[in-house]
Order: structure tokens, then C-alpha cells, then sequence
């Protein structure tokens, strides 16, 4: 009888990745609706859309790419291991840009960057659900393959059909789509989001009829992240803000998730994480780790806006806008290529202790 008992209570407990409050708060609903208050604020204030983006852009999303550089370059022992790829991708990424634009590219970096930045948004949902999944032992075949797809599928969906209803969207791509290409494309990949999902609900019923686990922590992250894509997607909002408003969510999972790894790997045993450098001072405390920060987003992104003027030397304002980009591309797209690679638990398995997976 008891150990029938326990084996219910461990089929209906829901295993979170730091706790139900906090991952709640950070990782899917209060994440979802920090993008939410983003729209409304631009939806139903006078506040124009350049602040918001420009907080956005120096509170939220510059700060979250020195996240990255805090446990990369910052650490010395992640500096021994992984030295010559991390300052090898320092420089391809700071030189892609003067080089696309020499070369007259420039446009396809924009295009690439948009591309490249919401798959990297996608990942990083992708990850937090394989995490719920291996917290909550959600690994039964059937349930692997069906949540990927669905997940996929249900996120790409409306960004895959946003050039067909923004002429903004449009004008990124680098040819028109014919009107009756258009409608045939989006009722195909309506009818395939329809389909899957359809399959994806039944599967739930099934599991639930039988006794399984449903995996709440993994069904509040899809409630959260799918439809805030469907709402700013289809929303009136210019593209720079539907951009800010989904990568919002994206910033508020990963300070809250890089700062539970900080602890757990930096703060823990000071006497251990001396081996780590700068990284131990900067990241043990959230003081010094805000400040860093902040100043990280003021080198980035504020000094930028003032430095480079109209009319300041030679430069016309062409020029000038495409320096700026370039500023601000190179960073993002080193911390799309780094992230991409620094969070693989098989192929780096400290992550399952500084993680608690």
C-alpha cells in the first residue's frame, strides 16, 4: 500500500526546474506577460515606441547578452577549455558586418539577423521544455516526438505567415510572393498546425484517461510562449516592437535562469570558484552582476547613440544608421552563436550540477 501511495504522489507531482514561484514568475506566465505589457503599453499609452524599445533594448536585452559573456569569457576555466573557439567567434562576428557591407550584403544581414534571432528565441522555449521533460522523466516515445512537433509547428506558425499580413514582413524578404502562392502556403501550414494540434490534445486526453503524468511545468511553458506569438504577430505593431515584445519574454527567462546557474556554480563554495575569475566577482553577488551589466548595455547601446550623430565628420546618415546596426549586430549574433552552444548538457554534463538536473 505504501508503495502504490508513493508512486501516485511521484506520478502527479510536478518537478520544477527552481521552484514552482520562480519558475512561474520567470519562465513561462510572468515571462509571457512582461511581452503582453510591452504590447500595451504601446496599444493603449502615448509612450512612443522608440522609448520602449530603447528600455528594451538597454534594460532587458543588451543585459541579457552580457549574461552570456559572464560565464564565457569572463571565466577562466571556460577561457582554458574553450579559448581559441570563443575569441575566434569574437572576431568573425565583430568583422561579418563591415565585410557584408562592403560587399553591398547588407540588407541579408538584417534578414539574417531577424531569422537567426527568432530561432534563437524558439530554442531556448525548446530548452526549457527538454528540461521539464527530464525533470518530470516525460520520456515515453510517443510524447518525444509529438511534443516536438507540435511545439514547433504551433511557435513557427505565425512567423512563418507574417510577411503575408505586414507589409513591413514583406518588405524583408528579398522577392514578392504571388497572391495565390501566398494563400496556398498559409492554408498549408494552417491545416498542418490544425492537424498537429488536434493530435497533440488527444494524446492528452489519452494520458490523462490512464493515469500518466501530463507534465504541468511543460504545459504552462507552451500555454505561455505560443500564443504570445500569435497575438504580436498578427497585432497593427511595427516590426521593431513585435521583435522587442517576443525577445522580452526570451530576456526574462534567461537572466532568471543564468542567475540560478551563477549561484549554483559561483556562489556556492567561494573557496572552489576562486579557479573562475572575474567571473566568481561579478557573478556571486546580484549587485555586482547588475552593475556589470548596466554598464555592459551602456557600452553597447547607449554610447552608440550618442557618439554616432548626423552629420559627425564624413559620415552621411546612411552611413551612419548602417555603423550603428553593425554595433549592435555584432554582439547579438556572437550571443545567438555562443548561447547556442554552451547549454547542451550532453556535451557539457557540469550542466546537470550547476542546473540540478
Amino acid at each position: 500500500m505504501a508503495t502504490a501511495t508513493i508512486g501516485i504522489e511521484d506520478r502527479v507531482k510536478s518537478h520544477w526546474i527552481v521552484s514552482a514561484r520562480a519558475d512561474i514568475l520567470w519562465f513561462s506566465a510572468g515571462g509571457a506577460a512582461s511581452a503582453y505589457i510591452f504590447w500595451a503599453l504601446w496599444r493603449f499609452t502615448h509612450i512612443p515606441l522608440l522609448l520602449l524599445v530603447g528600455i528594451w533594448a538597454v534594460v532587458f536585452d543588451e543585459t541579457h547578452g552580457f549574461a552570456t559573456i559572464s560565464r564565457t569569457y569572463l571565466d577562466a576555466e571556460e577561457r582554458q577549455r574553450h579559448g581559441k573557439w570563443l575569441w575566434g567567434s569574437l572576431a568573425f562576428f565583430f568583422a561579418i558586418g563591415p565585410l557584408l557591407f562592403l560587399f553591398r550584403l547588407g540588407d541579408y544581414l538584417e534578414l539574417a539577423t531577424v531569422i537567426w534571432g527568432y530561432y534563437h528565441v524558439f530554442k531556448q522555449h525548446y530548452g526549457f521544455m527538454m528540461m521539464y521533460k527530464k525533470k518530470n522523466r516525460d520520456f515515453l516515445p510517443e510524447d518525444m516526438k509529438l511534443d516536438k512537433i507540435f511545439f514547433a509547428v504551433a511557435f513557427y506558425f505565425p512567423f512563418l505567415t507574417y510577411p503575408l499580413h505586414s507589409k513591413e514582413g514583406a518588405a524583408l524578404l528579398p522577392f514578392p510572393i504571388p497572391v495565390r502562392l501566398a494563400a496556398g502556403y498559409e492554408d498549408t501550414l494552417l491545416f498542418a498546425v490544425v492537424l498537429v494540434t488536434l493530435a497533440y490534445v488527444v494524446r492528452q486526453i489519452r494520458k490523462w484517461r490512464q493515469g500518466l503524468d501530463i507534465n504541468w511545468p511543460k504545459q504552462l511553458l507552451f500555454a505561455s510562449a505560443i500564443p504570445v506569438n500569435w497575438v504580436l504577430f498578427r497585432s497593427a505593431m511595427p516590426l521593431l516592437g513585435v521583435y522587442a515584445a517576443v525577445t522580452i519574454f526570451h530576456n526574462v527567462q534567461y537572466h532568471r535562469l543564468v542567475w540560478f546557474y551563477n549561484q549554483n556554480k559561483y556562489a556556492k563554495d567561494p573557496q572552489a570558484a576562486r579557479k573562475y575569475g572575474l567571473a566568481t566577482l561579478v557573478n556571486a553577488r546580484w549587485v555586482t552582476y547588475v552593475a556589470a551589466a548596466a554598464l555592459y548595455a551602456f557600452i553597447f547601446d547607449v554610447v552608440p547613440r550618442f557618439v554616432l550623430r548626423d552629420g559627425v565628420g564624413l559620415m552621411n546618415i546612411g552611413m551612419r544608421n548602417h555603423i550603428i546596426f553593425y554595433f549592435f549586430a555584432a554582439p547579438g549574433l556572437l550571443h545567438y552563436w555562443v548561447d547556442g552552444h554552451i547549454w547542451k548538457v550532453r556535451s557539457d554534463p557540469t550542466l546537470k550540477t550547476y542546473l540540478q538536473l
